[in-house]
């Protein structure tokens, strides 16, 4: 069963070869083409704060500070992937997602690999919703339910974890009560998918 502590121990076990292994060949070609395309769904970022739930090492805020963004307040609860972070234009925050309270409000919220390794994803959803203006967007990439996706899970079995695979049904059904609405989903990469929430 997947635990926050088991959680923690692999990506803290992983974090000083994370951003290099996601430049990989195989791997770094997967995450550009989900990046694309996690980018697009984002929109202009431009001058906007990010609110990034399961920074991990930092791929993702790169790309959002790339983009333009002012500032990342990005979440994690391994302090050894908030370590490989960029040190300008981001706040790390060492946080549980279901849990975290940033003490703010954001317009542009992003959460790229995190989801799946949550016992109870939903919960994230909720606590997200707090820290989400009205009209807020959440973009959520996760791996789908597919036979590729089963592969990933079987992958990471292996570390001990049972991550979550998702779909649109499944996403409808985590946001139920939680003020957010799928807007959208499409197809990420060979195991992928992104979904756009909107804050109600």
């Amino acid at each position: 069963m997947t635990t926050k502590s088991n959680v923690k121990s692999y990506f803290d076990g992983v974090a000083s070869n994370y951003q290099k292994a996601s430049d990989g060949a195989v791997w770094g070609f997967v995450r550009r083409r989900e990046a694309t395309r996690l980018i697009a769904a984002l929109g202009d970022v431009k001058g906007q704060d990010v609110f990034e739930l399961g920074s991990g090492a930092g791929y993702y805020t790169r790309l959002v500070l790339e983009q333009g963004a002012a500032h990342v307040h990005a979440v994690d609860v391994s302090a050894r992937m908030l370590d490989e972070l960029p040190k300008q234009g981001v706040t790390p925050i060492l946080a549980d997602a279901t849990t975290v309270d940033p003490g703010r409000t954001f317009r542009v919220l992003l959460s790229a690999g995190m989801l799946e390794f949550v016992p109870q994803p939903a919960r994230v959803l909720r606590n997200a919703a707090k820290y989400a203006e009205p009209g807020a967007r959440l973009v959520i990439l996760y791996p789908r339910r597919s036979l590729l996706g089963r592969a990933y899970r079987r992958f990471h079995a292996r570390n001990g974890m049972t991550i979550g695979l998702f779909d649109r049904s499944i996403l409808e059904n985590l946001v139920r009560d939680s003020h957010w609405r799928v807007e959208e989903t499409s197809t990420a990469g060979p195991y992928s998918a992104i979904a756009v929430l909107v804050r109600t």
